[in-house]
């Protein structure tokens, strides 16, 4: 897939994020709020039954309030490192060796633009003009969860991979967050593209993990990835990656 290269939105023409910003900002971060507060909940139920809560995120709620206290949250894979957009109260684990943008910005076509917050991506270079793996958080206003990772990953796959010659999206699968705090599903995307450097991935897979906040729509981590080269992304470790998303 195309590089992300600063000060360019990832996958993107150049064209400024404009109005992307003002929904990721305003739609992603009532988002991430909202499932905050669901989350809370959980949390609160669970150690009211002596069950184990979120690690060192202290949660407490009041009547139609949700104040939270916590530092960055430690990785849950041990090694790695945790990404934590600017603004947001979400995070998930990535490689150390993986570079980390925790600003906001937006993924870009002529014709269609997907909000991005904390990309990360490895793998610049590995072939002529072409970056191996990119992870980012977005959202859609499509509150059905399966309907919502087809949705981010169809449209990632085509501003993505420009020239396509394929995208199969996967069936939905129930997924939890490996902390058990958040519920959605999981969806694999598949396809095929033409590359101009032979040394290049001919085939691609976006993963997406998609969380509904209701009529907020759906809050979706996603990993788009160059397959079928070393090093690339396996279906296992893009869950392993996934999983790891949390709020707090």
């Amino acid at each position: 897939m195309p590089p992300y290269r600063n000060p360019q939105p990832p996958y993107g023409s150049g064209r400024t994020p404009g109005t992307a910003h003002v929904w990721l900002f305003a739609g992603l971060g009532a988002l991430v709020v909202a499932l905050v507060a669901v989350t809370a909940v959980v949390v609160v139920t669970r150690d009211s039954g002596g069950q184990q809560g979120l690690g060192t995120t202290t949660t407490s709620t009041s009547a139609g309030t949700t104040t939270a206290t916590s530092t960055t949250p430690a990785p849950v894979i041990a090694g790695y490192q945790t990404v934590v957009p600017n603004d947001l109260r979400a995070a998930w684990d990535v490689p150390k060796d993986w570079t980390v943008d925790t600003s906001h910005s937006s993924m870009n076509s002529a014709t269609d633009s997907v909000p991005v917050a904390g990309l990360a991506y490895e793998g610049v270079g590995y072939c002529t003009d072409n970056v191996r793996t990119q992870m980012f958080l977005t959202q859609t206003k499509i509150a059905d969860t399966a309907a919502a990772a087809a949705d981010i990953a169809t449209r990632m796959a085509r501003i993505g991979w420009t020239t396509n010659t394929s995208i199969v999206p996967g069936t939905a699968e129930p997924f939890d967050s490996s902390s058990h705090a958040l519920h959605g599903v999981y969806l694999e995307t598949t396809g095929t593209f033409t590359a101009a450097d032979a040394s290049c991935a001919k085939t691609f897979a976006v993963h997406t993990f998609a969380v509904s906040g209701g009529s907020a729509g759906a809050l979706v981590l996603a990993i788009g990835a160059d397959t079928g080269v070393d090093r690339s992304v396996t279906r296992d470790f893009a869950r392993r990656l996934l999983a790891t998303l949390r709020l707090f």
